[in-house]
This record gives structure tokens, C-alpha cells and sequence, in this order.
């Protein structure tokens, strides 16, 4: 397997921390680890994060870059295991799901607030 990266739909109006606030609680329900937490030199006030599954192989990265508005998973071709096949189309899905509904409950002028459910 060679490198490959997964978009997640971004709504416009979602400020970044509320982004990031998304993706932790997401990251969290679907019971993964993050081992890493930084940024990333070449995504200059990126977020990025390195995720697993218990003691298990296998790596997943995501990267939310706020200048383009972009969030991304991306899986290397030597960190994968079983379990990432399973878990990225739930990240995807769940973040996704997440973001709009925080876009539709927002009340213009209003800071959107993101809760854990």
C-alpha cells in the first residue's frame, strides 16, 4: 500500500478551535490514543495528530491546516494495521457528521459551542 490521504468536509463557518475541539472528541468516542499532538513545519499553524488503537500496529495521522481550511487523514504505507481499515471511514463519517450539525444548531453572530454527545 502506498500513501494515502482522506479529505474531511470542512463547513465554512465553523471556527477553527471548534474544529479541533470536534476531532478530540470524535478521536476520544471512537477509543483511540493520540501519541502525538503537534504541528507540522511544512503546514505552518497546522494541527496535527498521530493516532492508535491500544498497544496495537498501525499509525493514523490526521492534519487540520486552518490558512486553507483543509483536514485530512492520511495512512503510510508502513504503519498500517487491520484496524485503520475499520476505523477512517468512522472518523471520516463521525467529524463530518459532527461539523454540521454544529453549522445547522449555530445562530448567526453566535460562537458555535462543540459537546461531547
Amino acid at each position: 500500500m502506498t500513501l494515502q490521504e482522506i479529505d474531511i468536509q470542512i463547513p465554512a463557518n465553523i471556527p477553527s478551535d471548534q474544529i479541533v475541539a470536534a476531532i478530540d472528541a470524535t478521536v476520544a468516542r471512537r477509543g483511540l490514543t493520540v501519541t502525538l499532538r503537534g504541528a507540522l513545519k511544512t503546514f505552518p499553524g497546522s494541527t496535527h495528530w498521530h493516532l492508535k488503537r491500544g498497544r496495537g500496529r498501525g499509525t493514523l495521522e490526521m492534519t487540520w491546516w486552518p490558512k486553507v481550511r483543509r483536514l485530512w487523514i492520511k495512512i503510510q504505507a508502513g504503519r498500517t494495521a487491520a484496524w485503520i481499515d475499520e476505523a477512517v471511514p468512522h472518523l471520516k463519517e463521525e467529524i463530518e457528521s459532527l461539523l454540521h450539525r454544529l453549522t445547522r444548531s449555530a445562530e448567526p453572530g453566535k460562537k458555535v459551542e462543540s459537546r461531547s454527545q
